[in-house]
């Protein structure tokens, strides 16, 4: 039977009349020192694993506090006129708490259903926004939103954009994550304008008829 190193070394030990004391040092130096290697290589693995426990999980968490963020602020938007739409812009990060919405872009758009031919377009009435850029008055969404497919109709759309900011560097990828959201919903408690009722959003015109 092969005998393992620190076997081998004390039997060198015995023959050369070396103290066994000294022997088992030495093997002992020389199981730490292989150890000591091993250990060099397993110790980046953990510390990724480690990383990522926390940057992945936090990612996924950030990307869906700004959905429930964009919910809330479509939703505030399309119950009443904002002489002043910071309460909505910040309505945002109270929903994401305790993750940060630091450089989010917001437009929010109040928009009518207008029919084209045979077909119904949406189009934007009135826009604002933080960090982004507002969409032009007049220009064209695409097709009605779900809900809004009559002529007339009028919504309120919330879309917002985040760079996300990673805690560690250890993932390179995530530094070039941008999550995005965008919510409709109906225009629900606004005010009669050419018949309809709507939301116009600070600085900005009824719907046209």
């Amino acid at each position: 039977m092969r005998l393992r190193r620190p076997l081998r070394a004390r039997w060198r030990a015995v023959v050369k009349g070396q103290p066994l004391s000294r022997a088992l040092v030495r093997a002992g130096r020389a199981q730490g020192g292989a150890s000591a290697v091993e250990f060099a290589f397993i110790a980046p693995v953990l510390v990724l694993l480690f990383v990522a426990t926390i940057e992945l999980p936090r990612a996924i968490a950030t990307n869906n506090r700004l959905a429930q963020a964009t919910i809330t602020m479509a939703d505030l938007a399309s119950k009443s006129d904002y002489s002043d739409i910071n309460d909505v812009y910040s309505a945002a990060q109270v929903v994401a708490s305790p993750y940060s919405l630091a450089g989010i872009g917001v437009v929010l758009t109040a928009g009518g259903v207008y029919q084209v031919g045979n077909s119904f377009v949406a189009r934007v009435c009135s826009s604002v926004q933080q960090g982004d850029t507002a969409r032009a008055v007049g220009s064209d969404i695409g097709p009605p939103p779900a809900g809004t497919a009559s002529k007339g109709d009028r919504f309120v759309m919330a879309e917002t954009r985040l760079h996300y900011r990673p805690l560690f560097s250890f993932f390179p990828f995530l530094n070039d994550v941008t999550f995005t959201a965008k919510t409709v919903w109906p225009v629900r408690d606004g005010v009669a304008k050419n018949g309809q009722v709507e939301v116009v959003l600070p600085g900005g015109q009824p719907c046209p008829a």
